[in-house]
């Protein structure tokens, strides 16, 4: 990779930024896993890109005023090279336009006592965590609280959103590594869509490259136990079980004759 190109196309951003950016870039072409007793390059995918690519993402990303950190906007490959936001980035985005602005981002588990309502356009709550260090507790949903000048705006999402947040995710090793990033991210994203569009909506357009809304009504769980089919009779043997209670037959389907294109 010709990081020399990179910092030349990019002179006109702030050098500690693209100093950081390339610091990343580094770190994923070099990065290994263990693989038995050997260590092997973990991204090959990187191999296959060239500078122009990066360079590209790196201005779609600085349109709103944020860069590519590896922390709170990454890059994922999913067969093709993808820029991730995290809640941060979101988060970001907000302060720069509204440096004043107040956030409260939490996952509610079972067991928690909460209370939410307005008034006159103040957003009053309470939560409190019954507790908040055992790891076993159910999700039951998450909220975000903004407020700033423009006003005091919430947002929830349950479980059965969340659950479909998560199937329509392309990377969803990422959901499976962390989840409450993941759900806090749902939920912040949601806020600021709603509430303040004209300023995320260059965001949500990159983002959004992350999500295949045709599976939304395909459990996450199912689309694992597909991927992980090795014969056409694995294959078969779900679809007979899903297909009569399936919500989208079609999407299905179509997942099912794609993993058997896969193992052709």
């Amino acid at each position: 990779m010709n990081y020399v190109k990179i910092k030349a196309d990019l002179i006109d951003y702030k050098v500690a930024e693209v100093e950081i950016f390339i610091t990343y870039l580094k770190f994923l072409e070099n990065e290994k896993k263990k693989d038995g007793n050997n260590y092997v390059i973990k991204n090959k995918w990187f191999a296959n890109q060239n500078e122009q690519s990066f360079i590209d993402l790196y201005k779609k990303v600085a349109i709103d005023n944020l860069f590519i950190d590896g922390d709170t906007i990454t890059l994922q490959y999913k067969g093709k090279l993808m820029v991730s936001y995290n809640y941060q980035a979101y988060k970001n985005k907000l302060l720069n336009v509204y440096p004043e602005t107040k956030f409260d981002i939490q996952i509610v588990h079972d067991g928690d006592e909460f209370s939410f309502k307005k008034e006159s356009g103040n957003v009053v709550y309470t939560h409190e965590l019954v507790n908040p260090f055992n790891k076993n507790l159910q999700i039951i949903g998450a909220y975000c609280i903004i407020k700033n000048q423009r006003g005091e705006f919430l947002e929830t999402i349950n479980v059965t959103d969340i659950d479909k947040f998560k199937s329509c995710a392309k990377t969803k090793n990422i959901w499976d590594a962390w989840e409450s990033e993941m759900i806090l991210k749902s939920v912040m994203k949601r806020a600021c869509k709603r509430h303040f569009k004209d300023l995320v909506n260059n965001i949500d357009v990159i983002d959004n490259e992350n999500n295949d809304l045709s599976l939304v009504n395909i459990d996450a769980e199912l689309q694992k136990r597909i991927e992980s089919c090795v014969t056409k009779d694995e294959l078969n043997i779900i679809y007979k079980e899903e297909n009569p209670k399936s919500k989208d037959k079609i999407a299905l389907l179509k997942l099912l004759k794609k993993r058997e294109g896969e193992l052709i």
